[in-house]
């Protein structure tokens, strides 16, 4: 299977898998598209395609960048994250582009993520920027678990260029959390991610351990390479006066018409 075949066959058959066992199958077929856009993990875009026939069909979008350093059950649910949204927008009523409400959270809830704005136990469970982490022993871990388990699933491509971690917003576990425990142990056990991952002959934990683990963790050093920022183009400068904010490049000097004194750099 050539690569872009294979990548794309692997959302599709999460997808699937997903839709089976937390959807009850109700949620079309989607398009997949892979896109670099900083500060997302994924977005759902309703009825963004059309067939020639005049099919319309809804847009899941995976980011590349954040998956070498995500852990696997993070980009799992991206894409869970993302199909409630699709469930809401054909079955719910959803609010706003972009925020997430009540409906969308108990759905979450539903299906075995915990919607927190801060990505750890006691964060809003809606807002604008969400994020969310998964519920022990809910739908969502026994789904993964039997995506690995029954189907060896894992992501047969990984983009070798990440974004810095200051650079992207990734879902967060909870770091507490007794399914983290003993990874060192189970990556030297089990060759989860290449050619020799045999799924029938990992255990339960080894399992949990290998959703828990990232593959910038398993794959072969200098295999991933972290993207720079790029410079900053502009500074903001604001008067210490009267507040006034000014946007412009490096090193500009500033005086405040008002108040005549410099503006500052903030």
């Amino acid at each position: 299977m050539n690569p872009t075949n294979a990548l794309y066959q692997s959302l599709l058959d999460a997808y699937g898998h997903f839709n089976t066992a937390l959807f009850d199958g109700k949620l079309p077929p989607v398009m997949f598209t892979v896109q670099r856009q900083k500060e997302l993990m994924g977005y759902f875009a309703p009825d963004r395609w059309t067939s020639l026939e005049g099919t319309r069909c809804h847009e899941i979008g995976i980011n590349p960048a954040n998956m070498g350093r995500s852990r696997v059950v993070e980009v799992l649910q991206t894409l869970v994250h993302e199909m409630v949204h699709c469930w809401q927008y054909i079955y719910g009523k959803p609010s706003r582009s972009c925020y997430h409400n009540t409906e969308w959270a108990y759905k979450m809830i539903d299906v075995g993520l915990q919607p927190s704005d801060t990505g750890l136990p006691g964060g809003a469970i809606t807002g604008q920027h969400m994020n969310d982490y998964p519920i022990e022993g809910g739908r969502f871990l026994l789904a993964c678990h039997a995506l690995v388990k029954s189907n060896g699933f894992n992501f047969p491509w990984i983009y070798r260029f990440m974004l810095p971690n200051s650079y992207a917003i990734a879902h967060q576990a909870v770091e507490s959390s007794p399914l983290n425990t003993n990874l060192e142990r189970i990556k030297t056990e089990t060759a989860v991610v290449m050619s020799d991952f045999n799924p029938e002959a990992l255990s339960d934990e080894a399992v949990t351990q290998y959703l828990y683990s990232s593959y910038q963790d398993i794959l072969p050093k200098d295999t991933l390479v972290q993207l720079k920022p790029a410079p900053k183009t502009k500074s903001k400068y604001q008067c210490p006066g009267c507040q006034a904010n000014v946007w412009g490049k490096a090193g500009l000097d500033i005086v405040c018409g008002r108040c005549q004194v410099p503006f500052d750099v903030i």
